[in-house]
């Protein structure tokens, strides 16, 4: 039997080159995006990103791009933030329900698939409860505790996820890798942690990294909960160092 075009959503067709072009455009908002960096070591795990400023003209200005979605589990998004609200609506969704039908939450590496088939489509048939024409344009760092430890997960849209030590996503993310291997030990306190992934941000930004918000989301191994810290204080803390 035939499947008729107006029964197929999804319209990811090869070009005559062999590309996927909604594949790439995808890509393309994450690389445009805000830049979001990831450290994992002994310490624990950190996400270190900048925080969007809208307008002056708005009291709700600062829009942030860190979710925490429970104790033990939290994530920072690049790329179409519009996109993002979508996903992550459907992710609380998933770990409600499965909290109440198991009484108990998904480890770190499941959310990480359950962003993935949310982001590429690669959930089909039954299991796919919505309908939308082109891949999302946004990419997660994920950090979370469960029975595995402390780990960092990156999804992005190609429906690719991937578990990690270092990370970086959005604009410049060669330099950004680069950078922090250059400083990177599996043996770090969390302020040397911290510490490398400002200067990570700073030689990215330069002269703009004064001027803009960031923000941090981090899990160590001592508490480990996830946690937010805001500008002010991130910025107190990194002024010690």
């Amino acid at each position: 039997q035939n499947m008729s075009k107006s029964s197929t959503p999804r319209l990811l067709n090869f070009s005559p080159e062999g590309r996927l072009y909604q594949i790439e455009y995808a890509l393309d908002a994450v690389k445009f995006g805000s830049i979001s960096i990831g450290i994992k070591n002994n310490s624990g795990a950190v996400i270190l990103m900048e925080k969007t400023l809208e307008s002056n003209l708005t009291e709700n200005s600062e829009i942030s791009k860190l979710i925490r979605f429970n104790r033990f589990l939290g994530c920072g998004i690049t790329g179409l933030t519009s996109d993002a609200r979508f996903l992550i609506e459907k992710t609380f969704a998933y770990l409600e329900n499965n909290y109440f039908i198991f009484n108990s939450m998904p480890n770190t590496e499941n959310i990480a698939k359950k962003i993935r088939d949310l982001i590429s489509f690669s959930s089909f048939g039954n299991d796919q409860d919505f309908i939308t024409s082109r891949p999302f344009g946004i990419a997660f760092l994920i950090i979370g505790y469960d029975n595995s430890g402390i780990n960092l997960f990156s999804v992005d849209p190609s429906g690719e996820y991937s578990l990690q030590n270092i990370c970086a996503l959005g604009g410049a993310q060669k330099e950004a890798i680069f950078t922090i291997k250059e400083g990177y030990r599996k043996k770090m306190t969390p302020d040397e942690t911290i510490l490398l992934a400002k200067k990570t941000l700073r030689s990215i930004l330069k002269k703009e990294f004064d001027e803009i918000c960031i923000e941090m989301g981090f899990i160590d191994s001592k508490k480990k909960e996830f946690l937010i810290k805001s500008n002010k204080k991130i910025k107190n803390k990194l002024k010690k160092q």
